[in-house]
Parts: C-alpha cells; sequence; structure tokens
C-alpha cells in the first residue's frame, strides 16, 4: 500500500487510497468483477450475487459482510449496490440504500497502467443506518475500515496474478 486515509464526519466514513499492484489492469478488473466471487476477496464477506444485470455495463449486485470491531460490536450488514463498469479502468458501485443496511454508500475504482502493473485509486464512503456504539469511538471503527480494505486489495492482486490472459496463461512477472 502507497497510502490510505480514513475520515469519519457525522455518521460518514471513507476512505481513500493508493496502491500499486503488481498485476496488469486488466486482470485487477476481471477480479473486481466477477460479483459471484466477491466473498473470496475477504473473509468477512459471506455472500455475493449478481441480483440482475441491467445492460453490459450495469448491475445490481448483493453482498452480505460480517464484521466485528474489537470484538465489541459485531454486525451482518446487507448491501446492495448498483455497479457501473467502464471497463477496463474504472468501477463505481452506488448502495441502494432502502434495499441495504447502509443509509448510503459509493465506491469508485480507478485503475490505471503502471509498467507491467497496475496503479490504482480507491474512495469510499460509507452512512450506516444502524447504531454503532459510540464507545467504538473514530480510533477502532477507522482502524477496522482501513485494515479491512487493505487486505481486500492484496488478494485482489493475489487473484488478479493468477487471472489467465491472452493466451489463457496466468500474468507473470517479467524476470
Amino acid at each position: 500500500m502507497i497510502r490510505a486515509e480514513v475520515l469519519h464526519t457525522d455518521d460518514l466514513y471513507s476512505l481513500s487510497l493508493e496502491a500499486r499492484l503488481d498485476a496488469p489492469p486488466l486482470a485487477v478488473f476481471a477480479v473486481i468483477t466477477d460479483y459471484p466471487h466477491i466473498q473470496d476477496l475477504h473473509r468477512r464477506v459471506r455472500e455475493s450475487r449478481v441480483l440482475r444485470r441491467i445492460d453490459a455495463r450495469t448491475a445490481e449486485v448483493y453482498t452480505l459482510v460480517k464484521g466485528c470491531v474489537a470484538v465489541i460490536f459485531c454486525k451482518s450488514v446487507r448491501r446492495v449496490e448498483l455497479v457501473t463498469e467502464n471497463a477496463p479502468y474504472e468501477l463505481t458501485a452506488e448502495v441502494i440504500s432502502g434495499e441495504s443496511d447502509l443509509k448510503s454508500g459509493l465506491v469508485h475504482w480507478q485503475l490505471s497502467p503502471e509498467g507491467e502493473g497496475t496503479r490504482l485509486l480507491y474512495d469510499s464512503e460509507m452512512e450506516p443506518d444502524f447504531w454503532v456504539p459510540p464507545l467504538l469511538g473514530d480510533a477502532l471503527m477507522s482502524r477496522s475500515i482501513r485494515n479491512t480494505t487493505e487486505e481486500m486489495i492484496d488478494r485482489v492482486e493475489e487473484l488478479a496474478l493468477a487471472q489467465p490472459v491472452g493466451g489463457g496463461e496466468p500474468w507473470k512477472r517479467s524476470p
């Protein structure tokens, strides 16, 4: 990871992350748009699936995430998002509030080639539609969001490196 910052204002948590991945953008994009396997990206994601395809670039995607912060507060969170793909370099997911446990939420992935790898700019924000115990404080909740996202990005890179590209061979780094 190059840089990650979490901010908390009122009930809104936002994260900005910049990273360099060793896998190429096409492979990274293939991993992050494999919606039935989003649960492979992090142990907290229990379920993921496409609810419906609206068109070639747009889908409604469901995820169920279960997490705990400092073993004090555990919660399962349903998210239904309208995902828009601008292949192969951009993906945006907007929470559909009436169908989710979040009042609002937005995730934006921006991929750009950098050498044989990818420069990733990742921004997310979420506003829970449930009570978050005040004793958790900004520090614990922010650390949980940051750690979870960094672990997910590491897994994206790992899976992208194993993605078949071109002639069906997994992408390999140059010697």
